[in-house]
């Protein structure tokens, strides 16, 4: 048996276009294991995903090929914490899970890079997987061949709060969105923005995170998909956020606040939400900085029975 948690996550951050994630104590875990009949058994997650079409399934397919595994028959039994298509890595964390989980059971042939390099590729980016992962706050970028990340601990005066809407969003829908060219003055003012907002989430300013958390590559096009954001984004701020963040393609968007504001911007931004979209759901999450966790052999997982 073999056990793989894998957390959610937020990419770009804001200025960081598909560049920055960050992972969360919030998680889909996954309990996996061969089995001798020779068959396929996916539960726990809607019947139209209980095939082939699997995406957990079809990454560890990736490695099995690679490695010249062949199991018999698997099983596949998922918890789902994390909701799909809400801008929070549904997809990496799948392909992470699949991915690790299928290592191991092939005795671990493949090393960590070599692992990263392939959920990558079926993700088509780095910034949900690697802190899928790896956990904390990553910067990381598409060599050509590799991908090469950095990765630091979220300083410890912040806390996070995720607003999830009750609505699907397409990745492929929010890039639509997006022109197919920007300005010169733009992407400068996303470069500069992007640096001091990792290093202000990594060396604990508030101070620079509350003017440099702001976005012109992706947001502006994007903010129009998902309802009452602007509306949101003033309340937030109004009420104490250092700032406000669609959550990868969202519709998901991200407060961020410092700690000792947090009690209070939770409370009252909930109250807000309770108001004007109660079927929202409203989150208060510590980061994760160690990411996917894999155990084997885990005989009190507490997995039930398919």
């Amino acid at each position: 048996m073999i056990r793989v948690q894998v957390p959610a996550t937020s990419a770009n951050l804001g200025p960081g276009f598909d560049a920055f994630g960050m992972a969360y104590q919030f998680y889909n875990t996954f309990f996996i294991h061969e089995k001798d009949d020779g068959k396929l058994t996916i539960r726990g997650v809607d019947r139209r995903y209980q095939g082939k079409n699997n995406l957990v399934y079809q990454a560890m397919q990736k490695v099995f090929a690679k490695v010249h595994y062949y199991p018999k028959g698997l099983s596949i039994f998922s918890e789902v914490d994390v909701p799909v298509s809400r801008g929070l890595g549904s997809s990496a964390i799948c392909i992470v899970a699949g991915i690790l989980a299928a290592n191991a059971l092939a005795g671990s042939p493949l090393s960590q890079d070599a692992l990263f390099d392939m959920a990558v590729a079926m993700e088509g980016h780095p910034d949900n997987i690697a802190p899928a992962m790896f956990g904390g706050l990553v910067c990381a970028v598409d060599n050509g061949k590799t991908n090469l990340f950095i990765k630091n601990a979220v300083a410890d005066c912040f806390s996070f709060h995720l607003i999830i809407p009750d609505f699907p969003l397409s990745t492929k829908a929010a890039r639509q969105a997006l022109p197919s060219r920007v300005s010169h003055k733009d992407a400068v003012f996303n470069v500069s923005r992007a640096t001091m907002t990792y290093l202000a989430l990594t060396e604990g300013r508030p101070d620079v995170l509350a003017a440099a958390m702001r976005d012109k590559l992706h947001q502006p096009y994007r903010k129009d998909l998902i309802r009452s954001y602007d509306k949101i984004h003033d309340t937030a701020l109004r009420l104490g956020a250092l700032g406000l963040c669609i959550s990868g393609a969202g519709p998901t968007m991200l407060a961020v606040t410092t700690k000792d504001d947090a009690q209070t911007f939770h409370r009252d931004m909930k109250d807000y939400l309770a108001r004007t979209e109660p079927a929202w759901d409203f989150y208060h999450l510590n980061p994760d900085n160690d990411g996917a966790r894999l155990i084997v052999g885990d005989a009190t997982s507490g997995e039930p029975s398919c």
